[in-house]
């Protein structure tokens, strides 16, 4: 993890990333003959985005009483607080993601669970 600037932090993952011919990507854990490099800019360690994306996630089960995450609403909420852009490595030819400018659900989930676990691991 590198400061960029007192809020904004520069992260970096490895991943597979599998071009379809009707432009789609499809993007995934590495894998040894596929791995490529995503690097991100995110915002640092703070207790805010944590507690709203689990508070968000969070629902309390009727039937036993216990609390359970719903790891994909968590991984998005996450994503669309923390994350700033995406950029992959210059291999793939790729445009950078800046992700107020996207669609979240035209995005590969894959991609964001793994860019939210870096996050998540690095930051906690």
């Amino acid at each position: 993890m590198i400061i960029l600037n007192n809020d904004l932090y520069e992260f970096e993952t490895e991943c597979s990333v599998v071009k379809l011919d009707n432009g789609l990507l499809i993007v995934d854990y590495p894998k040894e003959n596929n791995k490529h490099k995503i690097h991100f800019h995110a915002k640092g360690p703070r207790f805010d985005i944590i507690s709203e994306a689990l508070e968000e996630a969070t629902f309390i089960n009727h039937i036993t009483g216990k609390p359970f995450v719903r790891t994909s609403i968590l991984y998005r909420n996450i994503f669309l607080s923390a994350i700033n852009n995406l950029q992959f490595s210059e291999e793939l030819n790729l445009d950078p993601i800046i992700i107020n400018q996207v669609d979240i659900n035209k995005l590969n989930y894959n991609l964001i669970k793994l860019v939210c676990k870096e996050w998540i691991k690095t930051v906690i």
